[in-house]
């Protein structure tokens, strides 16, 4: 379920962090599933994901939307590429 505009508005910095995050997470994975085999994704991801700080954490682009729609705000639509 997609946050309200209103939702978003209130906590905008909370949900543009959390954004943040979720931007990174895709992106590690989209990476771990062109350099490995399906079996050790998961394994992969963990130990990579444990080991990035929050300050290296890549700003996604103003078009960029979710996958995920927790973190879609109302309107937006993911279109994958």
């Amino acid at each position: 379920m997609a946050i309200s505009k209103l939702e978003y508005e209130k906590l905008k910095e909370y949900y543009d962090f959390q954004r943040k995050k979720e931007y990174n997470r895709e992106q590690l994975l989209y990476a771990i599933k062109h350099i490995t085999n399906k079996a050790d994704i998961e394994i992969y991801f963990d130990e990579v994901w444990a080991r990035l700080k929050e300050k290296d954490y890549q700003t996604p682009p103003d078009d960029w939307v979710p996958k995920d729609s927790q973190w879609q705000i109302e309107g937006e639509i993911y279109n994958a590429k």
